[in-house]
């Protein structure tokens, strides 16, 4: 009976690893607290995929710190979704750009602005491509699981993230993602995360998303907490949604930042999901900003065990939830 007994959970465990998730975090290697879960999606944030970082003298590649990451993320069964951040220092100084206050420290590149040389950024992208695109050449040594969602910028609508024009964020946006889907046909490219779906993110997005929709796979919406915590119950994506129905635009949006401040952690994702979010990235235990308490976490965590890997949810009244799961069989939750 013990082996019977052991035998099953064996094949419930495989089961659920080999389902796609719906859950990630944001991940940093310097904190093993920020290294994301097993089998679940990882968003490095701001990530090792900055062309500062890589190149940081023209024609000097160092891959090490973004080759950890994607060592990490085959070694856990983790689905890595790299943010492109198009600035090098040597670029930008070449046509004297001003210097931006980045919010990631003195780690990260000084500008923030276009590249002064888009051919200079061409090759950079394609060799980052090439290197972990799974094709064979020119991999990572010992690469197992290619990258293949590749999120170009993140709230360039905030200077804090770019100081450009929201043409100059097209401009790149666009010319980026036909490169990728050059190189590597089965890319997925994840739009730059809106930054909510307050009045000014609004603007920007119902202007710049007509002009880039042709080339993203997916929409991008992130819900980060002022200090005081307050929150919106769905993660903005029913406001995301219905801007995004409202530019006829017709993408699967996920939530690459999620924090839920004040508000309960399950509610909160289930209202996301029931709205129209395919996937969810938590912010992680040690973000900056207002923390999940150890009870909302452990809630969490076990919610997330209940029903990965879904396939289907729909509210059947005003706290509760059903849930298809991928062997068809349902679980409805009361929250």
């Amino acid at each position: 009976m013990r082996t019977i007994l052991l035998i099953i959970i064996s094949f419930t465990l495989n089961n659920w690893a080999l389902a796609e998730s719906r859950f990630g975090e944001l991940t940093e290697m310097f904190d093993d607290k920020m290294r994301g879960k097993d089998n679940q999606w990882v968003r490095p944030h701001p990530g090792p995929f900055v062309w500062n970082m890589i190149e940081n003298k023209k024609g000097k590649y160092n891959w090490r710190d973004s080759d950890e990451y994607v060592v990490y993320a085959q070694d856990h069964n983790q689905k890595i979704i790299a943010t492109i951040w198009p600035h090098a220092n040597w670029d930008q100084k070449s046509c004297k750009r001003k210097k931006a206050r980045s919010p990631f420290g003195k780690h990260f590149s000084k500008y923030l602005s276009k590249p002064c040389s888009m051919d200079d950024y061409k090759t950079f992208l394609l060799n980052l491509v090439d290197r972990y695109d799974g094709d064979g050449n020119n991999d990572m040594p010992g690469l197992t699981k290619p990258i293949i969602h590749w999120e170009i910028m993140n709230e360039p609508e905030f200077n804090m993230f770019f100081k450009g024009t929201e043409d100059e964020f097209v401009e790149i946006f666009n010319f980026s993602s036909k490169l990728i889907k050059e190189k590597q046909k089965e890319a997925v490219i994840v739009m730059a995360g809106a930054a909510g779906m307050f009045p000014e993110n609004k603007k920007f997005w119902k202007s710049a998303l007509p002009k880039i929709k042709d080339h993203f796979d997916i929409a991008n919406i992130h819900h980060i907490t002022p200090p005081e915590g307050k929150c919106d119950k769905e993660f903005w994506v029913d406001e995301f949604a219905g801007l995004l129905k409202s530019l006829s635009i017709t993408k699967p949006i996920w939530v690459t930042e999620a924090m839920t401040g004040k508000c309960k952690a399950v509610p909160t994702y289930i209202k996301a999901f029931a709205s129209g979010a395919e996937v969810i990235i938590d912010v992680g235990v040690n973000a900056p900003g207002m923390k999940m308490s150890k009870k909302e976490r452990k809630k969490l965590n076990q919610f997330i065990q209940e029903i990965d890997g879904f396939k289907s949810v729909k509210l059947i009244s005003k706290n509760k939830a059903e849930f298809e799961m991928s062997d068809g069989s349902t679980k409805a939750m009361d929250f």
